[in-house]
């Protein structure tokens, strides 16, 4: 009997199905070159220091950074869309924004006022390869900083990334 049960049919072997992305035309690690905080994948794009909470906009905290990739280093602008909210800039001031691209300042956007500013800038060809993760950070001067636990807002992130 034990010898009858040893002997059993085994399965042929089969091929693997077809292999295909997880959402259309997305892989992962594939970063397109600019991101709205309200796309669903926005997540991907996010290293650190900015909110999880999915929204129109998001909270940059300490030390944001993002990361893109470009199909054309040529003719290449960064466009980012920020705000200052009132209810931190009752207290900060006026901020200033210093914008990164792999650790080279682009540039500086200078917000004065408590409402929306976008940035658009031309990126030196040099600063970025096609093909290759591009990574973004941003420095506010200054933080608002909560007197309850001590963390550290600079702005809201609307948008941002590399246009043609």
């Amino acid at each position: 009997m034990l010898l009858a049960a040893a002997c059993g049919c085994q399965p042929g072997s089969f091929a693997p199905p077809p292999q295909r992305p997880s959402v259309a035309g997305w892989e992962p690690g594939n970063f397109a070159s600019f991101v709205a905080m309200d796309d669903a994948l926005a997540d991907d794009y996010i290293v650190q220091d900015i909110a999880a909470e999915r929204g129109v906009f998001r909270w940059a905290f300490l030390h944001p950074e993002l990361r893109f990739r470009v199909s054309d280093s040529r003719k290449l602008k960064f466009a980012a869309e920020v705000a200052i909210p009132e209810v931190t800039f009752k207290d900060t001031g006026p901020v200033t924004i210093t914008i990164l691209i792999e650790g080279k300042p682009l540039a500086t956007l200078r917000c004065p006022r408590a409402e929306k500013y976008q940035i658009e800038k031309p990126v030196p060809p040099d600063w970025v390869q096609a093909g290759k993760v591009v990574h973004v950070t941003f420095e506010t001067e200054p933080r608002w900083i909560s007197p309850l636990d001590g963390a550290q807002l600079s702005f809201l992130l609307y948008s941002a990334g590399f246009i043609s």
